[in-house]
């Protein structure tokens, strides 16, 4: 087993140190036992690799071919700076019997992870094929949505309710940055096989696709029988699997999670859905998780063990995107890669939806694995930060990273 461990928490030219087998104890700064250190090297290599990859890729047309569903969501967001004065206010308006609540920001956006995912992948460049549910008014937000990418994205939206959320941001200083979403996920919450069957094509587009990504277990109460069929049936490509908040279905998930492995490539969780796959499994009592004391702590090292042991607890690999950083386990080597901080957070919805584009867009373009993660993050980041009034294409990322002195 090998541990890397990255830190681009400041910019992009900070260390990475490599431990053999052990982990690193990051209060003391020593590792359990037997400690291997190499010497210290910044990941300016790292980039630089990145940059002229990009630079190689413009040049060609990009042969990546995504398939990814099943979920749309329009959101409406509304960003708030003190919950705590939002909550007098809300009760002071109920004692009087209601009234308006003025001077509040928020905008409606095109949400829901699939849409979110397959949208960042037509900014990298990917060709993509997104199958959703949507009414007469969603079917005319996508179709403007999308527009611009005219062949590179293919529509199949099924007739139905799409789902709306009501996203509340909180961006008190006081604590992180998050969001809260109130959902009626609308049809999303029963698309199965059927949804898609019918499709004359659907075989052939499951069959010729670089990777099948699917999105929002939690909200779709056929998730399970989707992923089955969509898995089943793209036996050349590589599978992606999101969950979304599974806080309410964690422990049917970790069960279904565990039946269908030998289908499942990568799982892709961010902070909260990896607490709640730890609590499912400590409730069950009988599994071997490492230093169950501290396995709900987020931090680098129990990051890393936890991922190691869930890689080879479910037989597939593992990602963990957090607001600290992101780790990798593949069941033998484990990465870590701290998170770039922005300066200010412009939006926070759809993060994790760029995070899982990003990396899978690197993967099948077969970057190295320290890669793919800084090629993420750094997505993440641009996204958060907003830097480009969308999420950034190729030509943005590679003159962001062409601004650093190699």
């Amino acid at each position: 087993m090998n541990t890397f461990y990255y830190d681009l928490s400041k910019s992009l030219d900070n260390y990475f140190i490599y431990f053999g087998d052990k982990f690193v104890n990051e209060d003391e700064d020593k590792v359990d036992e037997n400690p291997f250190f190499s010497p210290k090297h910044d990941t300016t290599s790292v980039f630089k690799n990145i940059y002229f990859k990009l630079c190689d890729i413009l040049k060609f047309d990009i042969d990546v071919k995504i398939t990814v569903l099943p979920d749309f969501f329009i959101d409406r967001i509304i960003q708030i700076s003190n919950m705590n004065n939002l909550i007098e206010i809300i009760e002071n308006k109920i004692r009087v019997g209601g009234g308006s609540i003025r001077g509040l920001n928020s905008i409606d956006i095109k949400g829901g992870n699939a849409v979110n995912v397959a949208y960042c992948l037509a900014r990298l460049g990917a060709k993509v094929d997104l199958f959703t549910v949507a009414d007469k008014i969603g079917y005319s937000v996508l179709n403007s949505t999308f527009k611009k990418f005219n062949s590179q994205v293919n529509l199949h939206i099924k007739n139905g309710k799409h789902g709306l959320t009501t996203i509340f941001e909180f961006t008190n200083p006081s604590f992180s940055v998050s969001n809260v979403m109130l959902s009626d996920v609308g049809d999303n919450s029963n698309f199965g096989p059927e949804s898609i069957e019918s499709i004359a094509d659907i075989l052939q587009i499951l069959y010729s696709s670089s990777a099948v990504v699917l999105t929002n277990w939690a909200s779709n109460l056929r998730g399970t029988d989707l992923l089955k069929y969509v898995f089943a049936n793209s036996p050349n490509s590589f599978h992606f699997l999101d969950p979304a908040d599974i806080s309410e279905r964690r422990l049917e998930f970790v069960q279904d999670l565990s039946a269908n492995s030998k289908l499942i490539d990568l799982l892709s969780i961010n902070e909260n859905e990896y607490l709640q796959i730890i609590s499912a499994l400590l409730v069950n009592g009988g599994t071997s998780i490492p230093d169950k004391k501290n396995a709900l702590s987020i931090l680098p090292t129990n990051l890393c063990k936890s991922a190691l042991f869930l890689s080879n607890f479910f037989n597939m690999d593992i990602c963990i995107h957090t607001t600290i950083g992101s780790v990798l386990s593949d069941g033998f080597n484990t990465i870590f890669v701290h998170a770039l901080s922005p300066s200010k957070i412009n939006i926070v919805s759809g993060a994790g939806d760029a995070w899982d584009a990003a990396f899978l867009f690197a993967h099948l373009l077969k970057f190295t694995i320290e890669e793919k993660l800084c090629f993420a993050n750094l997505f993440a980041f641009l996204y958060l930060e907003n830097f480009y009034n969308d999420p950034p294409s190729l030509q943005n990322i590679i003159d962001y990273i062409g601004n650093y002195d190699f």
